[in-house]
């Protein structure tokens, strides 16, 4: 009795639970689901396969068909056929628009001329009228002295201004040339900008075919493809078999494992008693505790929140809450001192999914204080209102 009393009082015990969890891998595999419904009809990729981002994994029809055939493809034809009828009058324009300016610049060239001729003629006009003046000024002085008649100055003078008047004649002209000039340069520029301005209108009616197409391609076939770099693990579908939005089609496994560590699924009436540097006691089903014996591990984080049902189902090992039973489960992740197991001489090493049995250890109290939990239970059970 005395030992009995001596071991009761002075001996403590631990309370301890057992959750369930997996091992994954940082990074986590990727898992490849369908978002639409059709049917598989290529698969780019085999099994082993290493991959790298954005590469495509399986093609999807999903077209839909009618009595006079495949609606996309009668759809993506007609829109190929407009897109083509563009590019023709797109390319009608380009050639409309480069006929036009040459014209345009040849008579240019031509009025160019004209003017450069003119105003060689002009200039050689006045240096003439600038020698005849130089006559008529001389006849005057001439008639002053009598040494020539009359009729001679006038008819000297109407010469001059004769010639004067042809040069005003010739300014004219030249004038002419210089504006039909510059109407030509601004008439290129008109003419080239109404062009472009068509042109890149029928290039934009040109794009909105494009988007159009795409959006038909869309709707006909889809890619899915890789979301990261990995190596192809599994393949779920073939081709020819039909899937619906939300089946699994592949998973990535990470090209590079940097760590394996264990995702455990804690209720909440074990959270509030552990903490994060705890040891716990770790039983893997694929290394059975009577051959292998338990692994240690160390708590590394505990959420505070509970995880999601969405968050959960990416787990296979986590538990499934029922609707007449719901548990709040608190996400906690447990480092691993060992990465692999050694059995018969060989390193095993741990793989992605593998289900384990984890023991955790909560408060620690007296023997004594446990066999009296019933009479606190009954205590609280007839206990009136808390006044506080």
């Amino acid at each position: 009795l005395s030992f009995f009393l001596y071991f009761v009082i002075t001996k403590d015990y631990t309370r301890r639970v057992t959750v369930s969890g997996e091992v994954t891998t940082w990074p986590r595999p990727v898992n490849i689901y369908a978002d639409v419904q059709g049917f598989v009809v290529d698969r780019f990729v085999t099994e082993g396969q290493v991959v790298k981002k954005n590469t495509p994994l399986y093609q999807i029809d999903v077209s839909k068909s009618t009595r006079n055939g495949v609606v996309s493809s009668r759809h993506h034809a007609d829109i190929t056929n407009q897109i083509r009828q563009v590019d023709n009058i797109i390319s009608g324009l380009k050639d409309s628009k480069k006929a036009t300016l040459d014209a345009l610049e040849k008579q240019k060239i031509q009025y160019i001329q004209a003017l450069q001729s003119s105003s060689d003629i002009i200039r050689h006009a006045e240096e003439g009228i600038r020698i005849m003046k130089k006559n008529m000024d001389n006849y005057r002085q001439y008639k002053s002295r009598g040494l020539i008649t009359k009729d001679q100055l006038t008819n000297q003078e109407t010469i001059y201004y004769q010639q004067q008047s042809n040069l005003l004649g010739l300014n004219s002209q030249n004038e002419q040339n210089a504006l039909q000039l510059t109407s030509l340069e601004s008439q290129i520029r008109i003419q080239a900008a109404e062009f472009d301005n068509r042109i890149y209108q029928m290039i934009l009616q040109r794009y909105e075919l494009q988007k159009e197409l795409i959006n038909t391609d869309i709707e006909s076939a889809v890619i899915i493809r890789a979301l990261s770099d990995g190596k192809i693990d599994s393949l779920s579908v073939s081709t020819g078999q039909m899937v619906s939005a939300g089946d699994s089609l592949a998973q990535i496994l990470p090209d590079t494992v940097r760590h394996y560590y264990l995702v455990l699924w804690v209720p909440n009436t074990a959270v509030p008693y552990i903490a994060t540097g705890d040891r716990v006691n770790i039983r893997y089903e694929a290394f059975p505790a009577e051959k292998f014996g338990q692994f240690p591990g160390i708590i590394q984080s505990i959420s505070r929140a509970p995880a999601t049902p969405q968050e959960m189902r990416t787990y296979q090992g986590a538990p499934q809450n029922t609707s007449s039973l719901s548990v709040p489960y608190y996400k906690v992740i447990t480092q691993l001192d060992r990465q692999s197991i050694t059995y018969g001489g060989k390193s095993r090493p741990l793989e992605n999914g593998m289900k384990a049995q984890v023991t955790l250890f909560l408060e620690k109290r007296k023997i004594w204080q446990w066999m009296l939990s019933p009479f606190y239970d009954m205590k609280n059970s007839t206990t009136g209102p808390v006044n506080e």
